[in-house]
């Protein structure tokens, strides 16, 4: 135990000599890595606040339902036995065709300025439907829509089915172009510290073949290299952090308004807790890869000599 931890030590000491000498090459590489990760930041924070506002939107939707406007009283009170029955729902709220033409014309008049006279009503009554707060609300919404779309005296319903399987349909683009960013952005990454600890072994090739000479062991040159690009990725990792940080207190300040607006009660997110710790483990696993490649790559070398 003390001898592993004694060769941990030294180690240490001969990464911190190995940045010394090679601290441009080593700062090149950890802003490298910092960039990269930062874009892969980036697109996460885009990614988890379209998915927080499409979640926040699905929370407020509501389904209407248009009634004929030959509907009869036996039909309305069908349909209104179905709302009451469905343990779902939270409130309904009838609205009748002079309700919703008055609402109409007065949404256009703080539009444009311009009141509607056509001389006849064009809109029919509807029910507006509210359902609970649930995990999978929307298809309790999807299920009813269509339970009683077919039912007598009702002409269509509405929630805006199709533009939510359109979004659901880009959230899932959004995820596999991250996954695909996620893992150019990895191999990109172990290239360029797998070049930069190749410089670092080269720089002390004949330090190397002197220590295995008299002696060492292949892992305990191995260490050195191998925290090297650990240390690289943390260092890139943290320093993307803070470019990341900069970016979320900018966006937050430019369009905070604009999605409260837009889906109200909706806070712009930073990414989760467990995804940055994600991400630092990821960096930090890279850099001890590449390291690792270029070690391996290294004492095969030196095998066939």
């Amino acid at each position: 135990m003390n001898s592993a931890i004694h060769a941990l030590l030294i180690g240490f000491r001969a990464t911190i000599a190995n940045v010394r000498a090679n601290a441009q090459t080593f700062l090149i590489s950890v802003v490298t890595i910092a960039i990269s990760i930062g874009i892969l930041g980036l697109f996460l924070i885009i990614f988890f606040n379209l998915n927080g506002f499409l979640a926040s939107w699905n929370q407020q939707v509501q389904l209407i339902t248009y009634l004929k406007d030959d509907i009869s009283p036996a039909q309305k009170n069908n349909l209104e036995d179905l709302f009451k029955t469905n343990s779902r729902v939270q409130s309904t709220e009838e609205v009748s065709k002079d309700q919703a033409w008055q609402e109409f014309r007065l949404s256009q008049a703080e539009r444009s300025g311009l009141e509607l006279d056509l001389g006849f009503n064009p809109l029919p009554a509807s029910y507006k439907i509210r359902f609970k707060m649930s995990d999978n609300r929307l298809l309790h919404i999807s299920e009813f829509a269509e339970q009683i779309q077919n039912e007598p005296g009702v002409e269509s319903v509405e929630y805006g089915k199709s533009w939510i399987s359109r979004f659901e349909k880009f959230m899932v683009f959004c995820r596999v172009f991250l996954m695909a960013t996620g893992a150019l952005l990895s191999f990109g990454l172990i290239l360029i510290i797998s070049n930069t600890i190749r410089l670092s072994i080269y720089s002390r090739q004949d330090e190397i073949e002197l220590m295995l000479l008299i002696g060492a062991t292949p892992h305990f040159v191995k260490i050195p290299f191998l925290m090297e690009g650990m240390l690289q990725g943390l260092c890139g990792s943290l320093l993307s952090l803070g470019l990341m940080g900069v970016i979320y207190y900018y966006l937050k300040s430019e369009f905070q308004t604009s999605m409260e607006s837009i889906a109200r009660g909706m806070d712009f997110q930073f990414i989760s807790e467990p995804f940055l710790l994600i991400l630092v483990g990821a960096s930090v696993l890279i850099g001890l890869v590449a390291s690792y490649i270029s070690t391996y790559q290294y004492m095969q070398v030196l095998n066939k000599r």
